[in-house]
């Protein structure tokens, strides 16, 4: 890693805001503030004027709003010249549908704006900043910025749907669940695969790291957009086959085993080592714990490497475990430590998991 440090533009109609996160992200060694903005129309002019690498945008703003400046950005700059935009706003507490729009039209990251006064959870929001800034700079895909240079993977993955049917047939695996789990880039990846998704026989839940809140609309818009079910799992909730469930944002996620159904369980606990959540490592230990390798797994575009301590385990207990691939994610970092640990069976693109998860999971 370079000493150069990441450029960060703060777009926010408040002042209070303004002063507070410049604040917070300028006690960050490798951050550096470059300006801040106080709407839309003036913080594209300095996006241009000094190329920052990350740009933290409200959405609500007087003159142009955040979702204007999505648009623009998507419509009339190249990719490789975009800067990685990270919403911060309290829409997403609303539960406002202008959140998975700001996620459509290119926002790589939400955080949530604390309920009381920013000032009394500065550590707190220092410390997700500190992890989806980072992440995001230094594991984006290949030709966006970065400074980090990608490992080489530690061994040969299939790569493609001929190579599952290689492994249906070394594995046979009738599943008694889809598990998937999706950071950063994993709300686009998945209606992607909703696009060639069939009828399922068994019940997929998805462990998407969202805030709370917003977990809920995500369901309804998919349900919406692609007529089928999707749902926010609740409390004790009895899996149903066919159902899709999207895990609730800001609780860890369990599924357990209770006279012979799934059951959803929220965990309320703190784990260090889980700052976001649904943790994708904690879903997926309650799936191991609940049906052994009776479970196809699936992991997402996502920064970090939550999912990589399980897959491992899963895939050797005879799970199939499959991974979307570097070209079509928004990160590689959660399916790129997954092929590190030895946890995937087969890397795929995008467009292709839809079908793959039918040909395994898919009414027969």
């Amino acid at each position: 890693m370079s000493g150069r440090k990441i450029k960060v533009l703060v777009v926010d109609d408040s002042v209070l805001i303004r002063k507070y996160v410049t604040q917070i992200l300028s006690e960050i060694p490798t951050l550096e503030v470059i300006g801040s903005a106080p709407n839309g129309k003036i913080g594209l002019q300095k996006i241009f004027l000094y190329k920052p690498d990350v740009v933290i945008l409200d959405i609500e703003m007087p003159e142009m709003n955040g979702l204007e400046v999505l648009r623009y950005l998507k419509e009339r700059v190249e990719l490789k010249e975009r800067p990685h935009v990270i919403v911060f706003s309290s829409v997403v507490e609303e539960g406002s549908p202008t959140t998975w729009e700001a996620l459509s039209l290119g926002a790589k990251e939400i955080i949530l704006k604390p309920d009381s006064p920013i000032y009394q959870n500065l550590e707190e929001v220092k410390k997700e900043f500190l992890l989806k800034i980072e992440g995001l700079y230094y594991q984006a895909q290949p030709g966006m910025p970065t400074e980090k240079k990608e490992e080489p993977l530690v061994e040969r993955v299939r790569d493609s749907l001929e190579s599952l049917q290689l492994v249906m047939r070394e594995k046979p695996l009738s599943p008694e669940v889809v598990a998937v789990g999706s950071s950063t880039g994993g709300p686009n990846a998945i209606r992607v695969i909703m696009e060639s998704l069939g009828d399922l026989s068994i019940p997929m839940v998805i462990a998407q790291h969202m805030p709370a809140l917003f977990t809920g609309e995500f369901a309804k818009n998919l349900s919406l957009a692609y007529h089928r079910p999707v749902k926010e799992l609740g409390e004790g909730e009895v899996l149903e086959k066919g159902v899709i469930y999207i895990c609730p944002g800001g609780y860890h996620a369990r599924i357990t085993l209770e006279n012979g159904r799934l059951v959803y369980h929220r965990d309320e606990r703190t784990y260090e080592e889980f700052f976001f959540k649904p943790s994708v490592d904690v879903f997926l230990e309650s799936i191991r714990l609940a049906v052994g390798k009776k479970v196809l797994v699936v992991i997402l575009s996502g920064m970090g490497k939550d999912g990589s301590l399980e897959t491992p385990k899963l895939r050797q207990q005879g799970a199939i475990v499959i991974a979307q691939d570097q070209h079509t994610s928004v990160v590689w970092g959660m399916p790129g430590n997954a092929v590190k640990n030895h946890g995937v069976d087969v890397v795929l693109p995008i467009q292709e998991i839809g079908k793959a998860i039918t040909m395994i999971a898919g009414k027969k």
